[in-house]
Order: C-alpha cells, then structure tokens, then sequence
C-alpha cells in the first residue's frame, strides 16, 4: 500500500519515536521498568536532590503524572523522597534504586547503539544536528533548565 505521508516531517518523526519507544520499552522491562520511570531514574541519577518538579519540567510530565510515578518507584525501594519546603520534594535514588538504574540504562543504551546502528557514521553528525534545530525550535525545549 502506499503511504501518502510518508514525506511528511511529522508523521516520519512520529513513526521513527514510535520504533524508538517500543524498542526502549522492550529494553526495560525485563528490569521491571516503564521508558518513563527509567528516564526518572536516570536524570535523579544525574541530578541527586532535584525536585519533582524540575525533573517534570525537564521530561515535560505533568505534575499529576509524576507524583504517582515516584510513589511507585518510592515503593519498589528504588526513589527517596524528602520535603524540601511546603510545596518541594527532592528526589534522589536508594542504592538498590542505583543498581537498578545502571542496569536498565545499560540495556537502554545497548538498545540505542543498535537503533543508532541504522544510520551511517558519516550522516550521525547531520542527523543529530536536524533532530537538535526541530528541538530547539519547539516552546517544551526553552522551558528545559538547561537552556
């Protein structure tokens, strides 16, 4: 069958997010993670003490996503929590919460050396410039704490 919006930029980028995600899952799950809560793990990884809700902002989850989000992985043993004032909780990972962050972040980074692998060496610098400008046009990527 043909595809009539194949050409367009959008919908290429949904299929390809669609492959990345499905493929991140798979990678994840064995470690009993969702893509969302290994991408909380990874940045109060990178980040210990952050807030709830800078780790919202910066993944662009909404607050009412995140707070049950932490509470199962506060659960699991693997995210403290600890009030910061009346509103603020800072996050940071348990040692086990540690292990098993390394654990699915090194599947999920076999998983995208693979995915990366479609790509010729040679185009990997344009490519990751076009995804970079797309991004940095968007409003979400100028509310990001790092920009």
């Amino acid at each position: 069958m043909r595809d009539p919006l194949r050409h367009l930029t959008g919908y290429a980028l949904r299929r390809v997010s669609t492959v990345a995600m499905e493929g991140a899952a798979q990678a994840v799950a064995p470690h009993g993670l969702r893509v969302s809560e290994i991408s909380v793990m990874m940045v109060i990884d990178a980040n210990p003490g952050s807030t709830l809700s800078e780790i919202g902002r910066l993944l662009n989850i909404q607050r009412a996503n995140m707070t049950p989000l932490i509470a199962r992985l506060g659960e699991r043993g693997w995210v403290t929590r600890t009030p910061v004032d009346g509103r603020s909780i800072s996050l940071d990972l348990t040692t086990e919460g540690r292990k098993t962050t390394r654990r699915a972040a090194d599947a999920l980074e076999a998983f995208e050396d693979n995915l990366l692998a479609q790509i010729a060496p040679a185009d990997r610098p344009a490519f990751f410039r076009a995804i970079e400008a797309i991004w940095s046009a968007s409003p979400a990527a100028n509310t990001a704490p790092d920009k």
